[in-house]
């Protein structure tokens, strides 16, 4: 089976910690984000369509109240119903209005707890309010242009950053606090599907696996202190040479985007590709290059063919992984 080793290097420390997982374990991983992504998309979409159910139920409400209040004790005309039979109707009408909201206020509460367990599986807390140095300011000065948007409820900043947990607990809780809440929960959906996006993201821009096609090649000269293969002196090999044959693919084991794609003295035809964060990948003496500067692509997008240019004594792929501008061993990026 497959492994994945990962390195993390803290940022403004020396050391570093590497990870190594099955390659099971890695895109398992990838599967629960994805469906987690998609989930989390769906019921944005579901509970959207409820905060507008839930706006027509507030209108119809409004509108029995005014009905009731406009009532007169006097019975209707011959033409009309009875004040019996219009009581009967408004209480019917009452009873499907509190079925209704309680049936979204249950969905609500399904809706949190399963928010709540996507971010424990993923790791993502939810957003907090962003804090201020109030040292030194004077007065409270306000101001900007009239709202064009509305009419909506007023919500403070602590109730944006924090579910409103009463409406769990009322019996009859308001239309106003539901579309309130379903606003809250859309919002922070909202923010964990470009969490979970972003955290997809990094991972693809993770150096991982072997960087020829179909696992092809052995490596011929590891990454570290050797004897110089022509002039026999001890010297420091920055990447890790992987011998194959004359045209063998050559992928990239990273998404990112290709920063050079050209010939150097001793390495000769070289791709050179930015995976973002501070990491960077070196494919040398490349009989072919496929791609070129400023071109994105994809972890196994082929970008190129092993040859023996440049300072080299047979065909071979020369790898390297920088990391903030120093190589480090490829070996941990390397699937078995």
């Amino acid at each position: 089976m497959k492994k994945w080793t990962v390195m993390l290097i803290p940022q403004g420390q020396s050391g570093s910690r590497s990870l190594t997982v099955s390659d099971l374990h890695f895109w398992s991983v990838c599967g629960v984000i994805i469906l987690l992504a998609f989930s989390s998309a769906f019921f944005y979409q579901r509970h959207q369509a409820m905060a507008q159910r839930a706006e027509m139920l507030r209108q119809a409400n409004r509108m029995l109240e005014l009905e009731n209040a406009a009532a007169t004790p006097a019975p209707a005309t011959g033409s009309g119903m009875s004040r019996d039979e219009a009581r009967q109707l408004e209480a019917r009408l009452r009873a499907e209005y509190e079925a209704s909201i309680a049936a979204i206020t249950t969905e609500l509460s399904d809706l949190y707890e399963m928010e709540t367990r996507a971010r424990e599986i993923t790791g993502l807390a939810p957003r907090t309010a962003p804090s201020f140095d109030n040292n030194g300011v004077n007065g409270d000065g306000r101001g900007g242009g009239p709202a064009r948007t509305g009419p909506f409820a007023y919500v403070g900043q602590r109730e944006a950053m924090h579910p409103a947990y009463v409406i769990y607990g009322m019996a009859r809780p308001s239309a106003d606090l539901i579309v309130e809440e379903i606003r809250l929960r859309s919002r922070s959906l909202g923010d964990l599907v470009v969490d979970m996006e972003a955290q997809i993201d990094r991972i693809e821009r993770m150096p991982a696996g072997w960087p020829l096609a179909r696992g092809r090649g052995r490596i011929s000269s590891a990454f570290g202190y050797r004897r110089d293969p022509f002039n026999r002196r001890v010297r420091h090999h920055d990447g890790a040479d992987i011998s194959a044959r004359h045209g063998t693919v050559v992928r990239a084991t990273a998404k990112g985007v290709v920063r050079a794609a050209e010939y150097k003295s001793y390495l000769g035809n070289t791709i050179e590709i930015d995976h973002g964060n501070g990491i960077r990948t070196v494919y040398a003496h490349l009989s072919a290059m496929d791609v070129r500067p400023g071109q994105a692509v994809g972890r196994g997008d082929s970008i190129g063919r092993v040859g023996s240019t440049g300072r080299s004594t047979g065909p071979h792929l020369h790898y390297e992984v920088h990391v903030n501008g120093r190589p480090v061993d490829p070996a941990k990026y390397l699937s078995d």
